[in-house]
């Protein structure tokens, strides 16, 4: 009976052992879990922060660039009126060109007529 409360205290003993270890490696765990815990919390704040800084840079490149168009636009807008104005006056030119010559040539017509009217008398 002797030997029985021994090896009952033996297996009591080697228990109580293996579960103070197990706790003890379990908080080991435990406690570098929460050290990965907070590491990836700090780094998924830092991306956020990133994230939002990566956005609001967007925002103001999206902002540049439709006041880029915008002036584009406006150059392209006056760069037309001028094309026009340009057009405008090469037409002008033109007529006046045309007009010019129209009255020369009736000038010459005239002066041919009146000299053929000065031969015939």
């Amino acid at each position: 009976m002797e030997t029985e409360f021994l090896k009952m205290d033996l297996f009591f003993f080697i228990t109580s052992t293996v579960v103070v270890l197990m706790g003890l490696f379990g908080l080991i765990i435990l406690f570098y879990i929460i050290k990965i815990v907070r590491a990836a919390s700090r780094l998924i704040g830092t991306v956020q922060r990133e994230a939002d800084e990566i956005a609001e840079d967007f925002k103001e490149i999206k902002k540049d660039v439709k006041e880029g168009v915008h002036d584009m636009k406006e150059g392209i807008s006056t760069a037309t009126n001028y094309t026009k104005v340009v057009a405008g006056a090469g037409i002008v030119k033109a007529l006046s060109a045309l007009f010019e010559a129209y009255v020369e040539e009736k000038e010459v017509s005239t002066k041919r007529k009146k000299k053929r009217g000065t031969k015939k008398k």
